[in-house]
């Protein structure tokens, strides 16, 4: 009888930890990785300032030349996201309007670039190219993002590497001797480099 009681009670606490388990997992906040995307996004208005409801917005990265489209909101806003970071330009259309394009358009890792258009009207066939960068400032997130190129990488100092020692020299931390003395009331740890004796 006491053994089942034993037995009852390991079951009842390997039960009762896997659902602690469980519910811990289940209740943990999503992770946010490192990402190499950002988004494009802003809205599209007349000359007065109304916005324009399904105004077509293609996206074309200017690299590989893939290119996506969507359609206005009722308040004529857009978004593309997440797209991969390089060069893009942007065209916005709508019946009546001029076609205008904006061209080299960078997105950098985690930014959220804002690219407004204000359609003038017109004929369909005439299209106004604006090429310029948008600012530097990030307002619309508070994430921070950087590209790092492959100079900056390899300029990067490296754990152990010295500049003043010649690559063929070992490294200090492999020079290390590391020194462990137990005595019955306490550990001491002395670790000797080849600049200390």
């Amino acid at each position: 009888m006491n053994r089942k009681a034993i037995s009852s009670g390991i079951l009842r606490a390997s039960l009762t930890m896997t659902a602690v388990l469980l519910l811990l997992f289940l209740s943990a906040p999503p992770l946010h990785a490192q990402v190499d995307t950002g988004s494009i996004l802003g809205a599209v208005t007349d000359a007065s300032g109304a916005p324009i409801n399904g105004a077509k917005v293609t996206l074309t990265n200017e690299g590989t030349s893939a290119a996506l489209s969507t359609t206005t909101g009722t308040d004529g806003s857009y978004k593309f996201t997440p797209i991969k970071i390089g060069s893009y330009k942007v065209t916005a259309s709508f019946q009546g309007f001029q076609t205008t394009t904006q061209t080299n358009i960078p997105v950098n890792v985690g930014a959220d670039v804002l690219i407004n258009f204000a359609l003038k009207p017109g004929a369909v066939t005439e299209v106004i190219e604006v090429s310029s960068a948008p600012p530097v400032l990030e307002t619309q997130s508070g994430s921070v993002g950087q590209v790092v190129d492959s100079r900056n990488v390899n300029d990067l100092p490296l754990n152990g590497r010295n500049a003043a020692m010649p690559p063929t020299a070992p490294s200090p931390q492999m020079a290390c001797v590391q020194r462990r003395t137990t005595t019955s009331s306490m550990v001491s740890t002395t670790i000797q480099t080849p600049w200390t004796s």
